[in-house]
């Protein structure tokens, strides 16, 4: 019998490149909004800018060249290895 995988591993940094970390153990049942989350805590990236305005994160994957969805799930669209960056967007209108 073959065991499946249930994880994988990531190379993650910010925009700016200046934070890479590495994000192994990646459940792949878990969604990207929930990744993101975790990523975001891992790296210490704000979560408001200097303004007092609220950074939403997308998370690019940079072997497809696109922004991937909060709701689509690792297992689907990323691979062993897959390099992500995290872009931030500031929520306008919110308050």
């Amino acid at each position: 019998m073959e065991a499946t995988a249930t994880t994988l591993g990531l190379q993650v940094s910010d925009v700016s490149g200046q934070k890479l970390v590495r994000a192994s153990a990646v459940p792949l049942n878990s969604t990207i909004g929930e990744l993101v989350d975790a990523l975001l805590a891992k790296m210490g990236l704000a979560r408001i800018d200097a303004q007092g305005r609220p950074l939403h994160y997308d998370a690019r994957l940079e072997r497809e060249a696109r922004s991937l969805g909060g709701s689509e799930t690792v297992g689907e669209v990323l691979r062993e290895g897959d390099e992500l960056t995290l872009t931030p967007n500031i929520d306008a209108g919110r308050r």
